[in-house]
């Protein structure tokens, strides 16, 4: 997403100077907000719609966790049509919010939130009536495409609603609560909706959406724009997120038909083709998606990788655990929605902490802590058995999943963003988020073929459902250490030097 200081300044009041690249910018000043800012009171009300649109995106990543076994007997889906239910959806939301983020320069941002809102809509209607599991695939990209348009429609609008820095720092700090929280929250409510139907988590989406928009129309104001408007990239937007979907699709198929059959290999060949074509398209794009140059810095780049490296653990685990909580133990939607009370009691109760920890420490020391946490949680689940109880496994592994990942999620974004420009930082944003999006996907595209592959060898011998699934959960768990090493690596030698919160950075 791209949110430049022209966009910051004058985007609360109709634009009518054409829009010029190279004129020097900076912050805006006090009257940036211009004779027609919405009012505190309203500005309330303009967080409030976006944030609820941003919540039921978050939460749709992972509400699905829950009924996977559900969708397992009802429409047939195996281990890798069941990823698939997540894939597709973080995939498409991901790959394409660099150009959802285009858009809110291109197109008036009320007009494109509330496009993004009706797509999701459309696509919860088509999950929700599926009579397969092609239909419900598709219904879970479109909802994938909405969310990848009205995700950055939505923080653009907070940004520009908030043109004071006091008060934009707090509507941010709500935003990401709304991300940490939405994870694990997502799996809570789907326990509860899945218990009477799975299709309802769906369904519920239907009403809050047709809300969303009304809401949209009556307290967001509809900004005209005009001038010189940057060209849209489709070309870069195409080739990379059809990039990230063959390689998805590549590694997938190699775990289920082996690395040798053909289809895979010419999976893989395509994206190493389409992710060098989206490269050269970037470098040579007068509108870029993606400025390369952005990931020369090294805050940029260290926090892009502590991005997808960290969603890459709390993805699998979300796909993971429900599965061992329905399969290996026998419990219900409902238990296992409130087995993850603990996970967003931890979330909300910790995330007060973590600005306070990087202000006194820097940001390496919550950063290391968290992943060392995240470990604890993983040694944990090697050992899981069919007959594991509650107090001794699942609280202490809920717990230590909150506290990690919110100290780890909520640190990346302040190291990716800590040199970044007024002119870039919208840019440097849509990075980040996009990086969350692919590396959970391509996390969890390696993590459930590992435990549909183990799976499948257990059931050959004859294992019963419940052991089976459990030990081949365990082989997930234990492929997920190799994510920890990273993140300890780019907490320990990549956050090397960056500075507390207010110092001043150090090259």
């Amino acid at each position: 997403m791209s949110i430049d200081a022209r966009d910051t300044a004058r985007d609360t009041t109709r634009d009518v100077r054409p829009a010029s690249p190279e004129a020097p910018t900076g912050p805006p000043g006090p009257s940036a907000a211009g004779p027609e800012a919405p009012a505190p009171g309203k500005r309330g009300l303009i967080l409030a719609v976006v944030a609820v649109a941003q919540l039921v995106c978050v939460l749709d990543a992972t509400i699905a966790n829950v009924m996977l076994p559900q969708l397992r007997g009802d429409l047939g889906l195996g281990t890798t049509g069941l990823q698939w239910v997540m894939n597709i959806y973080v995939l498409l939301f991901g790959g394409l919010m660099l150009l959802g983020g285009r858009l809110t320069d291109v197109f008036a941002r009320r007009t494109v939130l509330v496009s993004g809102i009706a797509l999701f809509t459309l696509g919860s209607l088509a999950a929700a009536t599926a009579d397969s599991g092609g239909m419900l695939l598709t219904g879970r990209g479109l909802q994938g495409i909405g969310a990848a348009v009205l995700s950055p429609a939505a923080l653009s609008i907070l940004v520009t609603t908030y043109p004071e820095p006091a008060e934009r720092a707090k509507a941010l700090g709500i935003w990401g609560t709304v991300m940490g929280v939405g994870a694990s929250l997502g799996t809570l409510l789907g326990g509860a909706v899945t218990d009477v139907d799975w299709r309802w988590a769906f369904l519920i989406n239907i009403p809050i959406g047709v809300l969303l928009i009304a809401a949209a129309f009556v307290y967001v104001p509809k900004i005209v724009r005009t001038g010189a408007r940057p060209p849209a990239d489709v070309l870069g937007a195409l080739t990379g997120t059809l990039g990230l979907l063959a390689l998805v699709f590549g590694i997938v198929t190699a775990g289920t038909d082996g690395w040798t059959d053909p289809i895979a290999l010419g999976s893989l060949a395509a994206a190493v083709v389409l992710l060098a074509v989206f490269v050269r398209v970037e470098s040579t794009a007068k509108a870029p998606l993606l400025p390369l140059h952005l990931l020369r810095r090294r805050s940029v780049a260290t926090g892009t990788v502590a991005q997808l490296i960290t969603a890459g653990l709390m993805l699998p685990a979300f796909f993971m655990l429900p599965q061992y909580m329905q399969l290996g133990l026998g419990y219900t939607p409902m238990e296992v929605g409130l087995a993850y009370i603990p996970t967003c009691l931890a979330m909300l109760g910790v995330s007060g902490a973590v600005p306070v920890l990087i202000a006194k420490f820097g940001p390496r020391v919550p950063y290391v802590i968290g992943t060392v946490l995240l470990a604890v949680m993983l040694v944990l689940m090697l050992g899981a058995a069919t007959t594991s109880g509650y107090w001794s496994l699942l609280l202490p592994v809920t717990a230590l999943l909150g506290v990690g990942l919110v100290l780890c999620m909520m640190t990346a974004p302040v190291v990716g963003t800590q040199d970044a420009s007024e002119q870039d930082a919208g840019t440097t944003s849509a990075i980040l988020n996009a990086s969350t999006e692919v590396g959970g996907a391509l996390a969890l595209a390696v993590t459930a073929t590992v435990v549909g592959s183990r799976l499948a060898e257990l059931t050959a011998q004859g294992v019963g459902t419940a052991e089976a699934f459990t030990e081949a959960l365990q082989r997930g768990f234990l492929v997920l250490f190799v994510w920890i090493a990273a993140n300890l690596a780019i907490g320990l030698f990549g956050f090397a030097g960056r500075p507390a919160a207010g110092d001043a950075p150090k090259s």
